[in-house]
């Protein structure tokens, strides 16, 4: 994980002086590793480049930007599927890809083999071309703000009083390309065909930047095609049976359903693997020291953990592929109680803490050699309130909703857990979009009476519409704020070869709304989780973690502008 940043300027130094004095502490937090800045002169100005590092590929910390002949590159992201020593960082790895490219299309090409969640700002010297990206997910964040002075991308920007300036996450639609000199126009080499949402999203992003978005050939990775696996098992021809378990047994014993479990799970397990395993070999407390040949037995894997279904899968997982003598740590977080100041032992008591509870017990039972390190984060209202006003703010900007403060407060305060000596923190992100997990989904469906066709077509637009939105909704910003604590938000759900298979099936093969709620909603992940030998936590029904972890209002409308951001 990195924090990248790159500035036009005809002004000289005023993009220095910006980054050195509002964006150095929050820099520093996101790359504690390894920092370092270029100036470089063109025809017009000058450009700005930075890098910080928190270091999680390669024999040593790899400093950024990187120059490589003509080109000079800043990357922020995790490469899986790439070939290359184990002693070699992923950004050396495509810095040097990069330089090998003669024109626009060898680029395309390369970024077409890219699998795992990245930003990407490479500069062309001879040409003063300009190509920017974040994968076609989002994962990673990267902002673009546009001033006066110039053109500016950032991980993280900070919120100040801007005349003149706009600035907005920029849409993972593709690679971005255009000329320093001239900001007018801007061409986009899509992932896939665009579509009426992704129009406007370049319309917002056209009059936000004052340039026109030319588009040009598509990229079309082949992992965005639909997968050839293909199932004619239908959920919706099971009847409901009040005995849960019996149901369940009865679904997983389905041949159909079998294989399709057997996929998921081959799927999964792999993206896990590969999150958990790309990392040194030491905690964020041993790294800090001198020698570091010394063995770190800490903990370097954490779980951002409601005791829900999708993220006790992830540590059901993690316990797989973690080494056996590495504590996992399991962070809850829990927000006061509004009215019980006199109680305080009941302060705490909030649903989601006590769904970790007893989903940790099932963890035990079944991984029962395994340290289990569940770190209990209680944050009082007063702490949340100066750390949103002065810190937190500037993390969840440019995003301003009420929901954009919950969720970024809870993260932050979950991955800024004192006791943690991890720098990997998996995330759920994405199993409730794939899945079918939120009560739009169901409520889709009952909407409809009568035609079943119409309602599986309700359910596969909401599902597509909230696919289409996880980027901007969710990702980045949870990148930013946990990002900030020194910590890799991964999330193995929202992996390409993953995402391709689940995205395949048909919603009445993931999920079955005649079922009841914490029975049929994301079926298909539930039914893996009980194969997977979770009794329990299968049941639960889903929940938000504003509201499990007592930190929203329920009151308050979750698109509404905050006024605290």
């Amino acid at each position: 994980m990195c924090g990248i940043y790159f500035s036009t300027s005809r002004d000289d130094g005023s993009h220095s002086t910006i980054f050195s004095n509002a964006l150095k502490e929050i820099w520093i937090n996101r790359g504690p590793d390894m920092q370092d800045e270029l100036v470089l002169d063109y025809d017009a100005g000058n450009i700005f480049f930075a890098g910080c590092v928190l270091w999680q590929q390669g024999e040593n910390a790899q400093k950024q930007p990187v120059v490589e002949g003509d080109f000079i590159i800043l990357f922020n992201g995790d490469l899986y599927n790439i070939q290359k020593p184990d002693s070699m960082s992923d950004t050396l790895w495509l810095a040097k890809k990069v330089s090998e490219c003669s024109n626009v299309n060898e680029i395309l090409s390369l970024l077409k083999l890219l699998e795992g969640p990245h930003c990407l700002i490479i500069y062309n010297k001879r040409d003063q071309a300009l190509y920017f990206s974040r994968d076609a997910f989002g994962r990673n964040s990267l902002i673009i703000e546009r001033n006066p002075s110039g053109l500016s991308l950032l991980s993280t920007s900070r919120l100040f009083a801007r005349d003149g300036s706009s600035s907005l996450e920029l849409p993972p639609l593709g690679l971005y390309r255009l000329k320093v000199d001239n900001l007018k126009t801007c061409i986009l080499h899509p992932w896939q065909p665009l579509n009426e949402y992704t129009e406007q999203l370049i319309r917002n992003l056209d009059v936000a930047m004052g340039w026109k978005t030319v588009i040009e050939s598509i990229i079309s990775p082949d992992w965005l095609l639909k997968s050839e696996l293909e199932f004619d098992y239908n959920l919706y021809k099971y009847k409901f049976n009040k005995d849960q378990k019996n149901l369940y047994d009865n679904l997983i014993s389905q041949p159909q359903i079998k294989t399709a479990l057997s996929t998921l799970d081959k799927l999964l397990s792999a993206s896990v693997e590969s999150r958990v395993k790309n990392t040194p070999p030491f905690c964020s407390l041993c790294i800090r020291q001198i020698n570091l040949k010394n063995v770190c037995r800490h903990a370097k894997c954490c779980i951002l953990f409601s005791g829900g279904i999708d993220c006790t899968i992830l540590a059901l997982l993690a316990n797989k592929h973690v080494p056996a003598e590495e504590p996992i740590e399991l962070i809850n977080v829990a927000f006061e109680k509004i009215g019980k100041q006199n109680q305080h032992e009941k302060l705490w008591n909030v649903p989601d803490r006590n769904t970790a509870l007893m989903s940790l017990n099932e963890l035990k039972k079944l991984c029962p050699d395994r340290i289990w390190n569940l770190l209990e984060v209680n944050v009082t209202r007063l702490e949340l309130q100066q750390k949103l006003s002065t810190h937190i703010k500037h993390l969840i900007f440019p995003l301003q909703t009420v929901l954009d403060e919950s969720l970024g407060c809870a993260f932050w305060f979950a991955s800024h857990a004192a006791a943690s000596t991890s720098r990997v923190a998996l995330v759920g992100s994405g199993a409730d979009e794939l899945f079918g997990g939120y009560s739009r989904h169901r409520k889709s469906y009952m909407r409809f009476v009568g035609n079943e066709n119409i309602r599986q077509l309700a359910v596969k637009n909401e599902l597509e519409l909230d696919w289409q939105r996880l980027p901007a909704r969710n990702l980045a910003r949870d990148d930013r704020v946990i990002a900030d604590n020194g910590k890799t938000a991964r999330t193995p759900f929202i992996e390409e070869n993953f995402v391709r298979f689940v995205r395949s099936l048909e919603p009445n093969q993931k999920c079955c709304f005649s079922f009841p709620e914490g029975v049929g909603d994301k079926l298909l992940l539930r039914l893996y989780g009980y194969k997977l030998g979770l009794l329990d936590v299968v049941f639960l029904k889903k929940r938000a973690i504003q509201f499990g972890s007592k930190i929203a209002n329920k009151k308050q409308h979750a698109t509404h502008p905050s006024v605290h951001l």
